[in-house]
């Protein structure tokens, strides 16, 4: 009888959990992409989207660090062009600054700290469920 060979990463522990792998991810639901929010959003703003929730690993949400330079940088856009696709995400109810951070804020690595943002879709801290603020929007709302 011939041995099966396992893949590398499909091996589960002792919960019946996988184990090893790259499990990274970011996840759009179907429910979201339908959204009157998310139907709205520009091609940028939606790959901004994607940026930070790949940045988000279950337990961090409102520690997810991304100046608005870095974006740019990932975006492969502008400075400008990465602020509006924030202010975007934000008016939707996207994201929300957990602390603002500015060039000016000078950290211990002499460096400016940037803003660290909350997805909306997912708790903060103790809460259970996050406020998913973007299923509220409807087009015409004021900012």
């Amino acid at each position: 009888m011939k041995k099966r060979h396992r893949k590398p990463g499909r091996r589960v522990n002792a919960t019946g959990r996988s184990v090893g792998g790259d499990g990274h991810h970011a996840r759009l639901y179907r429910w979201e992409l339908k959204s009157a929010a998310y139907c709205s959003l520009s091609m940028g703003s939606r790959a901004l989207l994607v940026e930070l929730k790949a940045l988000y690993n279950g337990r961090n949400n409102g520690e997810l660090f991304l100046s608005v330079r870095e974006a740019a940088r990932r975006l492969g856009c502008g400075k400008n062009l990465a602020a509006k696709l924030f202010n975007e995400l934000e008016e939707r109810g996207f994201i929300r600054p957990n602390e603002v951070g500015a060039f000016n804020m000078k950290a211990a690595s002499g460096r400016g700290k940037a803003t660290s943002w909350i997805l909306t879709e997912y708790p903060v801290g103790n809460a259970t469920t996050g406020s998913k603020d973007f299923m509220r929007w409807r087009p015409g709302m004021a900012a």
